[in-house]
């Protein structure tokens, strides 16, 4: 056994931007999550989602189940811009109960940079 093979991804961290309306990109980034928990599923991962890419995790979303599982099982935290929110006239309250807000998502993006998460651009 290489040190490849017990690497869980423990004290990984990803963070993956999400701006796109697109089922192709939304199932894209269901399967670049996937893909990557299988691999490291001890990962930390972030996904910020701002501007069309709030279709992914309206209460109405088709991965709502899906990206509520991923959630339960590992470190995931989905959060969504508030400014986004606000230019779509939509609230907290119409997104998945397990999505957080961030005052604006660019910002949230560059702190998790320079606190050196992996950058990840999800979708297509």
């Amino acid at each position: 056994m290489t040190d490849m093979d017990s690497d869980k991804g423990a004290g990984h961290r990803v963070v993956f931007q999400f701006v796109s309306p697109d089922e192709a990109s939304q199932k894209a980034l269901i399967s670049n999550l996937k893909n990557l928990l299988h691999a490291w599923p001890d990962v930390e991962v972030e996904i910020v989602v701002h501007g069309p890419g709030i279709d992914l995790i309206t209460n109405e979303s088709q991965y709502g189940q899906t990206l509520q599982t991923l959630v339960e099982q590992h470190a995931i935290r989905i959060v969504v811009c508030e400014n986004s929110l606000r230019s779509k006239q939509l609230s907290l309250v119409d997104m998945l109960p397990f999505v957080e807000t961030v005052p604006v998502a660019i910002v949230e993006l560059i702190r998790k940079q320079e606190q050196g998460w992996a950058y990840i651009k999800g979708g297509l």
